[in-house]
């Protein structure tokens, strides 16, 4: 099975993200400020990415209906 290009950028993004949340500069969750950054910079962007990208791989593979009639 060969990974499409909307897999490829989906992928890039996601581990973009992730590797944004481990930034040493920024404070860490204990801090109100430092919760906030890591929001703004990682888990709302990670989110949105990862449900965009579900969205269009599933458009990409349709999930079939092994139900059979009768």
């Amino acid at each position: 099975m060969k990974i499409t290009k909307t897999e490829k950028h989906w992928l890039f993004a996601v581990v973009l993200f992730f590797a944004l949340y481990n930034l040493p500069f920024v404070p860490g969750y204990g801090d109100a400020r430092g919760a906030l950054i890591h929001a703004a910079l990682t888990l709302i962007p990670l989110w949105i990415c990862i449900y965009v990208g579900l969205r269009r791989v599933f458009r990409i593979y349709r999930i079939r209906d092994n139900r059979k009639e009768g």
